[in-house]
C-alpha cells in the first residue's frame, strides 16, 4: 500500500500517528519473520528448544503487529468517517482485510437499523501497490457473498452502490474482468 495522502486526514497529527502505527506495524511484521525464518533453520538443525523459542518470539511479534495495525485502522476509519452518516462508508488507507471486516460490520448496522443502502468508497486504485486493484474486487465479492446488488462507480467513481432491499438481485460482477479478473476469481485470493 502507497502512502496515504494528507487530504484524508483533517489534522496532520492524525496522519502522523496512522504513518507511525504502520510503521511500527511494518517493524513487527519484519521482526516476526526474520524470527520463523531463525526458528525453521534451528529446527532444521535439530535444535528444538531454540526453535520453540524463536516462534513464540515470532508470534508475540505478530500479536504486537495486529495491535499497531489496529490503532492505525481506528485512526484512518475515524477520520475519514467521522462526519459520514451510517449509509457510507470510506475505505481509505486500509487494508483488505481491514475493509472487509469494516464493512460487513456495517452491513449487519445497516441491516439492524433498516438502512436501504450502503456506499461503500473504496476509492480508484491509485495507492494499490504495483497499480493493482484490490480493495474494488474485494468488496464487490463481498457483496456477492452476502447476495446484495451492488453497483460499481455510483454515485462517483470509486465507489460501490449496495442496496439492501434487493437482496435477490444478483450482483454483476462483469466489470471484475477490467481487473483482470479470470473465472470469477479475485486477484487477491
Amino acid at each position: 500500500m502507497g502512502q496515504i495522502n494528507s487530504t484524508y486526514f483533517r489534522s496532520t497529527s492524525a496522519e502522523e500517528q496512522y504513518q507511525k502505527y504502520r510503521k511500527l506495524a511494518s517493524e513487527e511484521a519484519r521482526l516476526r519473520n526474520e524470527c520463523f525464518s531463525q526458528s525453521q533453520d534451528a529446527y532444521k538443525k535439530k535444535q528444538g528448544k531454540r526453535a520453540k523459542e524463536l516462534s513464540l518470539k515470532g508470534k508475540e511479534h505478530a500479536r504486537i503487529m495486529a495491535q499497531y495495525n489496529a490503532k492505525a485502522v481506528e485512526i484512518i476509519f475515524a477520520a475519514n468517517n467521522g462526519n459520514r452518516s451510517y449509509d457510507e462508508i470510506d475505505l481509505h488507507g486500509l487494508f483488505v482485510k481491514e475493509a472487509l471486516e469494516k464493512t460487513e460490520s456495517r452491513i449487519e448496522y445497516c441491516k439492524k437499523h433498516n438502512i436501504d443502502h450502503l456506499t461503500v468508497i473504496v476509492g480508484r486504485g491509485n495507492h494499490s501497490q504495483d497499480g493493482i486493484v484490490k480493495l474494488k474486487p474485494a468488496i464487490a465479492e463481498l457483496m456477492e457473498k452476502y447476495q446484495l446488488s451492488c453497483t460499481p462507480d455510483k454515485p462517483t467513481i470509486g465507489c460501490l452502490y449496495v442496496e439492501f432491499g434487493n437482496t435477490h438481485q444478483k450482483t454483476d460482477l462483469s466489470f471484475l474482468s477490467f481487473f483482470g479478473i479470470i473465472e470469477d476469481r479475485c486477484v487477491i485470493c
